[in-house]
Formats: structure tokens, C-alpha cells, sequence
């Protein structure tokens, strides 16, 4: 009788072998996905995505570093549809730039994005968050995803590994578009909506019924998500030096109205975050009638965007005095 056995049987080897093949042909798979998705130049549709914009911010933030008394404007599309940059620079006679494009990018992940492209001795870091954009923050989202896809970086890949599956079905989607010959035809919602300064411009001329805030639901802006925030501009902005400036984004009135002492507190909260001396601005300035909006909550029409513009210029230039 042998003295001992062993303790693995044949078929635990060939067990191992094929999930070692598996893995193998996993690893394969995703590598051929990547090397097609940085090869494979894009097809119209994405060239002309709204969200492919994300390039040319990096792009128009990364030429205009160290221009004295640069101002960037930081929030979601409702920064990109409300303000308008250019007019800013040409009554604040100093360089303005909308850094807004979407919410579902993520403060923080916007943030990061521009950070490397920003200078605390020469730049004004004006934050208009929207109330969505306070509620909805995430490190992980389809638009982030698409922001890597579109901007092909590799690197932020790597550091959200979680979007290979969003990559995989956009190279995939890619190459259809290719095949298939499509082309984008939305009138507002573009890459070339976009002004030279990053505002969008598409939706001026055009005109729609005022929306309907009827079912309008306040996003949910817990303590703890209001405090993140406040963290991370601390960490990421104010410690490294940055001037910050915080002047509310333009809200529907059914937003103020529904809860009233609510936004009062939020925005004299938010506003001790500007490090630059200038009076909290009065909550009640940035609720808007619904004939001012657009096509939603954030954004705003032409004669809804001349006002904003108008109210953030009278801070800023408060601010730029003291």
C-alpha cells in the first residue's frame, strides 16, 4: 500500500489549463479591441458627437495656459447652453473660457481632466455647479466612458478598467459606422455647437415651447455629497493655490419655490468656497422663469442665456475689483 497520495487528480490539471486558455483568450479579445479602437480613425457620427467637444476643451485650455487673468468657467452643459464666454472676455477684457460641456462627466472627473491644462498663478476657477451635477457625481459613468473613447485615452482606461465593456461596444458601433456610411444630423446637440471659447451655440436661433417643470423633481443633495464636494475643491483647486469664485447655476423657479430655505442654505454654503472677497451672491437671482429655459432644466434659451451672462459678469467683475 502506497505511503502517500496525491493530493490533485488529472483532471484538476486540465481544469487549470483551460482556465488558463480562457483567460488567455480574454486578455487576446480585449487587447485586439483596444489595438482596433486606437487604430481605426472615427467615423462622422463620432467626430461630430457633442460629447467629442471634450477634445477640444483640453485642446483649447491647453494653448491658452498662462494667459494673464485667464477666467475658466467649470460646470455641466448648463455652464456650455447658459454663459456665454465670449461676451465675458470682451466686457471683462480678459480671457474667458467655458469649460462646460456635460453632467454625467462628473465634477471630479472633469476637474482631473482640465487640472494638468489649468495654472493657479494666472487663472480664475469660476464653479457654476447645477444642482444635478452636485446630486449626480460619479468616478464611474457611461459619459466618462465616453469621454475615454472618444478622446482614445489609453491611460484613463487603464485607471477605469470598468469601461472596457463600453469601449468594446463603441468600437463596435464604430465600425458599422464606417460600413454603413452614417452621418450625424442633430442641429443642436454637436461638436461644431461649440464657439472657439467653448460655449455652445446652436440652440440661439432656435425656437421651442418653454418646458414644462410641472413633474420637475429636485435631484437628491444629501450633506454627505454637498461635503465631498466642498472636500474635493479644497484638495484639488484651493490648496494648490487656485483663486475660486462659486456663483450659483441658473435654476427653474419650481426648484426655489419647493423648498425655499433649502436653497438659501445651500448656495451661502457653497459660497464660502469662493477664496476671491466678493458679497455671496442672493440665490433668488438665479431662479428663472420656465420661458427662459430651452429644453430642460439647465439650459437655457438665448434671451434666458443674456441674462445669466449678464449676472455672472456683474460677480466676476465685483470680484476682479476687489
Amino acid at each position: 500500500m502506497p505511503s502517500s497520495t496525491s493530493s490533485s487528480s488529472p483532471g484538476s490539471g486540465a481544469a487549470r489549463k483551460a482556465l488558463l486558455a480562457l483567460a488567455g483568450a480574454f486578455l487576446a479579445l480585449n487587447a485586439a479591441v483596444i489595438a482596433l479602437w486606437q487604430g481605426l480613425p472615427f467615423s462622422h457620427v463620432s467626430e461630430e458627437r457633442y460629447l467629442a467637444v471634450v477634445i477640444d476643451h483640453v485642446a483649447m485650455l491647453e494653448e491658452s495656459k498662462g494667459e494673464e487673468g485667464r477666467i475658466v468657467l467649470v460646470g455641466g452643459s448648463g455652464v456650455a447652453f447658459s454663459i456665454s464666454a465670449q461676451a465675458l472676455g470682451q466686457t471683462l477684457d480678459r480671457p474667458v473660457f467655458n469649460g462646460g460641456i456635460q453632467v454625467g462627466i462628473g465634477y471630479r472627473n472633469l476637474i482631473d481632466l482640465y487640472s494638468r491644462h489649468l495654472d493657479p498663478e494666472n487663472d480664475l476657477i469660476v464653479l457654476l455647479p447645477e444642482l444635478e451635477l452636485l446630486a449626480d457625481d460619479a468616478r464611474y459613468t457611461e459619459t466618462w466612458c465616453d469621454a475615454i473613447f472618444l478622446r482614445k485615452a489609453l491611460g484613463d482606461l487603464f485607471g477605469q478598467p470598468r469601461c472596457m465593456p463600453h469601449i468594446a461596444y463603441r468600437t463596435y458601433q464604430e465600425v458599422r459606422h464606417h460600413l454603413a456610411g452614417t452621418t450625424m444630423s442633430d442641429p443642436v446637440y454637436r461638436r461644431s455647437a461649440f464657439n472657439a471659447v467653448g460655449d455652445v451655440t446652436s440652440h440661439l436661433e432656435i425656437e421651442r415651447r418653454s418646458p414644462d417643470f410641472t413633474d420637475y423633481v429636485l435631484p437628491d443633495i444629501s450633506e454627505a455629497k454637498l461635503a465631498r464636494f466642498e472636500t474635493y475643491v479644497h484638495e484639488r483647486l484651493i490648496e494648490r493655490g487656485f483663486d475660486v469664485l462659486y456663483i450659483p447655476a441658473a435654476m427653474p423657479m419650481v426648484a426655489c419655490d419647493s423648498a425655499p430655505e433649502e436653497r438659501a442654505a445651500m448656495v451661502a454654503r457653497l459660497s464660502k468656497l469662493s477664496t476671491v472677497a466678493v458679497e455671496p451672491a442672493d440665490y433668488r437671482d438665479f431662479c428663472l422663469e420656465p420661458r427662459l429655459f430651452f429644453d430642460g432644466a439647465g439650459h437655457l434659451n438665448r434671451d434666458g442665456r443674456a441674462g445669466q451672462t449678464e449676472r455672472v459678469r456683474e460677480t466676476l467683475k465685483a470680484a476682479l475689483e476687489r
